[in-house]
């Protein structure tokens, strides 16, 4: 019987991610493509976010704040097109800006965000990326989530992926063999040009003690 019900679980994963792939192929002609990319993957899988409650949302206001922030300075520029990922307050900074001034001003734009407390500028110099580069980079995000999904040492563990131009961008509070792990399978997808890791590396121990602070926090 257990390994009837192994069996199921492998099953169902492959399952899903193969769903995630054909349903994102699908919807890329319909242009809704980055709504069901995001919600699709998040509820593949139960995961374990070792993020308190209220670092998670300091995270989204931290986005929210730098959406704004950019709306006001930059949305007649058509040159800059930008975006920055926040996970336990360590702001990824991506996209396209047309000098190296703009890309440091928008790094101490970032720096006057309330709560940030370090930043990974990863913005490049050139014009922005097209409309179809833009598709592919979703899809290619989704494939990396799903491949983890299919990794029993990822599937539980939030490993946040944003993909700029081809280049894979991982994101989280993880060991050092999960990092590997998790780079090595990016890197392995069709597609990734390059792979940057920018997790907040710790060690066994304080994984522990992160997993049992929010455990503490749900039982509250």
């Amino acid at each position: 019987m257990k390994n009837i019900l192994e069996i199921s679980k492998v099953i169902n994963f492959r399952f899903s991610r193969t769903l995630i792939i054909i349903i994102l192929c699908s919807t890329i002609v319909s242009g809704c493509f980055p709504v069901v990319a995001t919600s699709i993957v998040a509820g593949a899988v139960a995961v374990s976010d070792r993020r308190t409650a209220g670092i998670i949302l300091e995270d989204e206001t931290i986005e929210i704040k730098f959406i704004k922030e950019k709306i006001n300075r930059y949305s007649s520029n058509k040159s800059i097109s930008i975006s920055a990922t926040s996970f336990n307050r360590t702001v990824l900074l991506t996209g396209w800006v047309p000098s190296e001034n703009f890309k440091q001003e928008v790094a101490k734009l970032t720096a006057k965000i309330e709560n940030v407390r370090h930043i990974i500028n990863e913005i490049n110099i050139g014009p922005p990326a097209t409309s179809a580069t833009f598709g592919k980079d979703v899809i290619l995000t989704a494939k990396v989530k799903a491949s983890y999904i299919d990794e029993k040492n990822l599937s539980g563990i939030v490993v946040k992926v944003k993909t700029e131009s081809s280049v894979v961008y991982l994101m989280g509070i993880v060991s050092e063999k999960e990092a590997s792990l998790a780079a090595d399978i990016a890197s392995r997808i069709v597609g990734t040009k390059r792979v940057v890791k920018a997790f907040e590396i710790v060690t066994d121990e304080e994984i522990r003690r992160l997993e049992s602070n929010v455990q503490s926090e749900k039982n509250n």
